[in-house]
């Protein structure tokens, strides 16, 4: 009997665009933009391993929680293991901002130089980093631990964590890690499920069992970027480069074990499932796509603009619209029985400004003397007009899914009167995947922003220009609420 011809092949060629073949499955790397793009793949490990190694060798500003409790199982595996890390605060702060502009020209280089590799070079780099990020102790920022209080409120004392402060809990052990004690929870219902879910391990279990779920989260987020980079006709190498080695996500998103890959997980599901939809034709693809849009807004309400884009890109959408209403119904459900209707404080928080947040700056400009209630209401109308021509684009061309998508979360972030440097990460998927330069161009210009506002040298470089945050009436009432809720 004949043997059977091998169909891999024929299906490869099916797949894959033409375009975007070779550097996917091709020969080794031999050309010098090759080897170049593995040096800067190569440097994004490199700096990042550097930037948790200072964190876990000893207490200091890179993780607020390990200042407080330098425990091994905080720590993690990696203590102790750079014994030439400097004891001066100072270079220390200084060889921060030096790691983050390295980061950052590895993250501009790959990109620009991603295609001329295979796709596993640009993988192992990947899951490098994830590996690193995940084994250090959390960077930045409590927020980590901000999770496990609130899931611990509802599900260990009873309390409901929309309602009941976490100060109502200060004999738990997750407390005096956390942060937030005069501010009910601001995270989605869904996520909260989450914290209730985590709730019953000891602190260190869950503490380490979120950083495997963040971690996973993240990595699937970048799964769907691949697989759908190579259904849109993009390069898979590009796409994940841009998406995932972002400094600011690397060192702030990662390395603090924050929450929002679970939302562009849903977000980005959400567009691979009309994607899919449209390749076959069946309604089941576009219902499940509007579930999970809906699902990931329930996870953090900043994904809510890109619900209606969804159910206008969707092939059938009425199909879609009913997946959303389903999902709609069921986290309405969740809200009533679980949390006695009450809904996440988003309100208290978008109370908060940051110096350097787009309406702080608009309103200091206009006079105003920052983001006052009526910048800040402006600032909701601007987005709000973003949706709403995202959406006649969406209406008119479905193909336009993608840069809606990015257009309406970059426009979410600089509406956002209080923004941190992770936030650069609800652009990045969309803006990887769609061929719109702007949005590229205008998500780098944002990380450089935001990368400003980071680095522990901010205040000084601002005074150096004559701004006072404080000195302004808007800055002397957020640091007075600031304070009232971090006491």
């Amino acid at each position: 009997m004949a043997a059977e011809p091998t169909t891999t092949p024929h299906r490869v060629r099916l797949i894959l665009p033409p375009r975007i073949r070779r550097p996917v499955v091709g020969s080794a790397v031999v050309s010098p933009s090759g080897a170049a793009c593995v040096v800067a793949l190569a440097g994004s490990v490199a700096v990042s391993s550097w930037v948790v190694l200072a964190a876990a060798e000893r207490r200091s500003f890179l993780s607020p929680p390990a200042r407080r409790d330098f425990a091994p199982w905080l720590v993690g595996p990696l203590a102790h293991r750079l014994p030439s890390l400097t004891p001066s605060t100072v270079t220390l702060r200084t060889e921060l901002a030096v790691a983050l502009g390295l980061l950052g020209l590895c993250w501009l280089a790959a990109t620009a130089l991603a295609p001329r590799v295979r796709v596993e070079w640009v993988v192992a780099a990947l899951l490098l980093v994830h590996l690193v990020f995940a084994l250090g102790p959390p960077l930045a920022l409590t927020d980590l631990f901000n999770y496990l209080h609130y899931g611990r409120l509802g599900a260990v004392y009873g309390r409901n964590p929309y309602l009941d402060l976490p100060l109502s809990a200060p004999g738990d052990p997750a407390y005096r890690f956390s942060n937030w004690h005069h501010l009910p929870s601001p995270y989605g219902p869904l996520f909260t499920l989450v914290g209730y879910a985590l709730a019953p391990l000891p602190l260190h279990v869950a503490y380490w069992s979120w950083k495997a779920i963040a971690a996973a989260a993240s990595l699937g987020c970048l799964a769907l970027v691949w697989w759908l980079a190579v259904r849109l006709g993009r390069s898979p190498q590009r796409a994940l480069v841009f998406a995932g080695l972002n400094p600011l996500v690397l060192v702030y998103g990662l390395g603090g074990g924050h929450n929002d890959a679970l939302m562009l997980l849903c977000a980005l599901g959400a567009v691979a499932l009309v994607v899919r939809g449209r390749a076959l034709g069946s309604p089941g693809w576009d219902v499940a796509a509007g579930a999970a849009i809906v699902a990931g807004a329930a996870f953090k309400l900043s994904l809510l603009g890109l619900v209606p884009l969804v159910v206008l890109g969707a092939r059938r959408r009425p199909a879609a619209l009913a997946g959303a209403l389903l999902m709609a119904a069921a986290v309405a459900d969740v809200v009533h029985g679980v949390f006695g209707g009450r809904l996440p404080a988003t309100g208290l928080q978008d109370r908060l400004v940051t110096p350097l947040s787009a309406p702080n700056l608009a309103g200091l400009l206009a006079g105003a003397g920052g983001a006052t209630a009526a910048v800040r209401s402006a600032a909701h109308a601007a987005l709000a007009v973003t949706v709403v021509a995202a959406g006649a684009a969406v209406a008119h061309r479905r193909e336009r899914l993608v840069g809606a998508c990015g257009a309406v979360m970059l426009a979410t972030v600089l509406t956002l009167a209080w923004t941190v440097p992770w936030y650069v990460w609800w652009v990045l998927p969309f803006a990887a995947l769609t061929r719109l330069r702007t949005l590229k161009v205008a998500t780098v210009a944002v990380t450089a922003a935001l990368a400003l506002g980071a680095v522990p040298q901010m205040p000084q470089l601002i005074h150096a220009f004559g701004y006072y945050p404080t000195r302004t009436p808007v800055g002397r009432a957020d640091h007075a609420e600031f304070e009232r809720l971090l006491k």
